[in-house]
């Protein structure tokens, strides 16, 4: 909005200084000038209520961009109607504004403005084209391939900036998409190496704790039968505490120094989905495998940990029995692996902070089953997702890992 602000006082500028070189060659006749002059005023008019006002809108919103195009092409359509029309040498003007159409505007909005810009070339031609019939020596031939070059200039800017813009606009998403993706990773990375730290400088109290309570429980007497159910509860909570730390201590070691294997993944993935299948009998595989082989790059036991918790999370989730979906296909240069539930879905919350440790919708869940898969994937140089299926029921968990050559 402030850029077509500048723009508009510009155009004002240089069309005041074409007065007088549009009557000296008289495309512009004298008595058309207090015309001219009052469409002048009335742009600039609406330039200072609109700099007035445009702090108070919002800028994405195209209605508003929409509005001042069209003013400041009316204004300049009807400066040209009573200044020669098309045979105006102005008339290219209407290539700028084709041009800012196909920048600044989106999809539905921008093809409207394309239209309105043509069937305005199209009126200052037809009236051209009206002048031209009763002026004698007119050359009708030449007039006409005139006309046709006007609308291919007008049609080549306006589809050309459409079509760099929305290359624009793709390009500025996939970075953004890249940056939400390297900030996740750093918070991440962040979330794993401070609870590692946590889990070292813990872990002498911890286990002094633990032997402490361990003594003391070998201290009470039979009759004392109350205060060792409780020392037995506090004992388990404790353990359950280790566990938690050396699982999110085990995931940040194993992500930042295991190596990396190449291996066929359509191979790994089938013998995982064998062992699964043996242990939580009668649950239902659906395999839907790609016949090509594909072959990555990955961390072998972080991956087959996090293929196992994401079926454990489906069949967990399933209120009743219902199959399990596995897809495993290739998408250009990568690799994606999909495990698809049909459960109720997640919430907005969990998905908002995906991967994150101890954000979970289970009841005796800690979260670090996303969390392991998220490191697993960014250490293999992919990325893991999850979003609810739109519009079946369920959720789909989906990782992404770069093809390798054979």
């Amino acid at each position: 909005m402030p850029g077509l602000m500048r723009f508009r006082w510009i155009a004002i500028i240089c069309l005041l200084c074409g007065i007088f070189p549009l009557l000296s060659w008289g495309y512009l006749q004298p008595r058309s000038l207090p015309y001219f002059a009052a469409v002048l005023v009335l742009l600039a008019v609406f330039n200072l209520i609109a700099q007035g006002i445009w702090p108070k809108m919002d800028e994405a919103k195209q209605k508003h961009i929409l509005v001042n195009l069209l003013v400041d092409l009316l204004a300049a359509v009807g400066l040209l109607f009573v200044s020669g029309s098309a045979s105006n040498p102005f008339i290219s003007i209407l290539c700028i504004h084709a041009f800012l159409g196909g920048m600044l505007l989106r999809r539905r909005t921008s093809y409207f403005f394309a239209v309105v810009v043509l069937l305005l070339l199209g009126l200052l031609q037809f009236e051209t084209y009206l002048d031209a019939k009763v002026t004698v020596g007119s050359d009708m031939p030449e007039l006409s391939l005139n006309f046709l070059s006007q609308w291919v200039l007008v049609s080549a800017s306006y589809f050309v900036s459409h079509y760099f813009s929305a290359l624009l606009h793709r390009n500025e998403l996939r970075i953004r998409h890249l940056q939400d993706r390297q900030h996740q990773a750093d918070r991440l990375k962040s979330l794993g190496a401070l609870t590692a730290g946590f889990s070292h400088q813990l872990a002498t109290p911890m286990n002094s704790l633990k032997l402490r309570m361990e003594r003391g429980l070998r201290k009470l007497t039979p009759a004392e039968s109350v205060a060792r159910e409780e020392f037995e509860k506090a004992e388990k909570s404790l353990e359950e505490c280790v566990r938690v730390f050396k699982h999110m201590a085990s995931v940040f070691s194993r992500s930042s120094q295991a190596e990396l294997q190449t291996i066929s993944l359509t191979e790994l993935v089938t013998d995982l989905l064998k062992v699964w299948e043996k242990e939580n009998e009668p649950t239902t595989i659906e395999k839907h495998f790609t016949t090509e082989s594909l072959n990555c790059r990955l961390q072998v036991l972080a991956f087959s940990s996090t293929f196992f918790d994401l079926l454990n999370n489906a069949y967990e989730a399933s209120e009743d029995p219902r199959p399990i979906y596995v897809r495993l296909y290739k998408e250009d240069n990568w690799i994606v692996l999909q495990v698809r539930d049909q459960a109720s879905g997640l919430s907005q919350e969990i998905l908002s902070r995906l991967g994150e440790p101890f954000v979970t919708s289970k009841v005796a869940g800690n979260g670090l089953g996303l969390y392991s898969a998220a490191m697993m994937a960014q250490a293999a140089g992919g990325e893991f997702s999850i979003a609810n299926n739109s519009p079946a029921r369920g959720a789909t968990a989906q990782i992404r890992l770069p093809l390798e050559d054979a």
